[in-house]
């Protein structure tokens, strides 16, 4: 009997699509590639669970019912694109500090809500695990919950300035590091 209810719910989840959601999974997506982007940072190192935890966001909102699972090479490219794309927003000049303050504040949210401290993925997955973590993650907070914020948007505005300049001064090849590097030295003269 234990095993049906997960097995159920397993089936049914890839059943209805409704679960999925594409808009969550690319806001989910954007957010871990601006966590990838800052933890170039030394000090920000601490939100590697949270770059993790905003992919498992996007990989199950991304499944639809036809697929019942998403690679990590699959996430990485998503991951890849969506960075692309924050870089070319940052180079034209597009404020991307709410974005990123929301992105934080969701983050947070969700690892309260999956209790990020005592939560542990099982080693041996298996069909009843992953149905049960499939539900915990659809069923976790879609946007922040926080419309108050205590520190000033200039502060988060500095916060992406730092992300890129350690992100794009790294000696890996960075995709527009020169532009990138180029428009952080226009926006600290």
């Amino acid at each position: 009997m234990k095993k049906i209810l997960p097995t159920l719910l397993f089936l049914f989840g890839f059943m209805t699509p409704a679960f999925a959601d594409k808009e969550v999974a690319d806001r989910a997506i954007r957010c871990s590639a601006f966590i990838y982007i800052e933890i170039t940072r030394p000090e920000m190192a601490g939100l590697t669970a949270g770059e993790a935890l905003m992919n498992r966001m996007y990989a199950y909102h991304m499944i639809d019912g036809t697929d019942t699972d998403m690679t990590n090479g699959q996430i990485v490219a998503a991951q890849t694109e969506a960075i692309t794309k924050l870089s070319q927003d940052y180079i034209k000049g597009v404020n991307l500090a709410e974005e990123y303050r929301s992105c934080i504040y969701w983050m947070t949210d969700v690892a309260k809500y999956i209790n990020i401290s005592e939560y542990v993925s099982p080693e041996d997955s298996n069909e009843e695990s992953d149905a049960a973590e499939m539900v915990l993650f659809l069923s976790a907070p879609t946007e922040t919950s926080v419309t108050t914020f205590k520190n000033p948007i200039k502060t988060w505005e500095q916060q992406v300035d730092l992300g890129f300049v350690a992100w794009a001064s790294q000696e890996l090849e960075v995709p527009y590091k020169e532009a990138i590097l180029s428009k952080v030295s226009e926006k600290f003269e």
